[in-house]
């Protein structure tokens, strides 16, 4: 037994010695070695870019409620139909304005198989591109009490102009942090692969404030005219924000050098 041990120790040290490369030679030898393998040095850009957005996609939320499915739907309708009306008044084309997700919920009474009542609901997106249109989608939601406030994205026109410029912007600083340590440390960097982690519009903590929020309104919210600032009970009663948001578009490249003598 001892015997079969002391071969199976025998071949896991022969397997061990073959896994790990045997290096070899004199000093200078080694030191020469060593040289010729490749070096590999990770630098990094960010770049900021801050503008205000130039447009902004609202979402409603039109909500009609009847004892008859028809009624309900019909009355959903209806409404949307004034919202058409009263936004080509202040100068937004129907184009501008889409309704998309559409649900109808019935409700029953206790004890009933016919349900009582139906709830429709539609969500209306709409793009406003100025101040006046922006106002304009507001006064919806004040005068319509079928009409609740849902979301709202901040977008510029040239996005993707914006995202290009700022990953530019971002690789320029990674560039400029190479010749600073060529220049620096006396080597060459020649570039050996990238990765960015893509361009990210951020927007600023003042519309994270009036997206869907179950706790209501923060303390510091400003309320629109003829609207009270106090914190709100329903989650579906936010507000629009006052006026369009800055966006913040960040880039981050990181670039992989291989580092040579000069």
């Amino acid at each position: 037994m001892w015997k079969c041990l002391t071969v199976a120790s025998f071949c896991v040290v022969a397997l061990q010695t073959r896994a790990e490369p045997e290096v070899k030679g004199s000093p200078a030898e080694l030191t020469a070695y060593l040289a010729g393998v490749p070096k590999l040095v990770s630098i990094s850009g960010e770049a900021e870019l801050k503008l205000p957005a130039d447009r902004a996609l609202i979402s409603l939320k039109v909500v009609t409620e009847s004892k008859s499915l028809q009624e309900a739907s019909r009355a959903n309708q209806e409404v949307r139909a004034r919202i058409l009306r009263t936004l080509s008044d202040h100068g937004v084309p129907s184009e501008r304005v889409k309704a998309s997700k559409f649900s109808s919920t019935p409700k029953y009474g206790m004890f009933r198989e016919k349900a009582k009542s139906y709830r429709v609901e539609n969500i209306v997106k709409i793009t406003a591109q100025d101040e006046k249109e922006f106002q304009a989608v507001a006064s919806l939601v004040d005068g319509m009490t079928e009409v609740r406030y849902e979301s709202i994205e901040f977008e510029h026109s040239e996005k993707d102009g914006l995202k290009a410029k700022a990953l530019a912007q971002a690789i320029d600083k990674a560039t400029e942090k190479k010749k600073l340590y060529e220049e620096k440390l006396g080597v060459k960097l020649s570039p050996k692969g990238f990765n960015e982690s893509g361009v990210v519009p951020v927007q600023q903590a003042m519309q994270r404030r009036y997206l869907s929020d179950k706790a209501g309104y923060p303390a510091s919210v400003t309320a629109l005219p003829g609207r009270s600032a106090a914190p709100a009970l329903e989650a579906d009663s936010e507000e629009l924000p006052t006026s369009f948001n800055e966006l913040i578009y960040t880039a981050h490249v990181i670039v992989e050098y291989a580092v040579e003598t000069k």
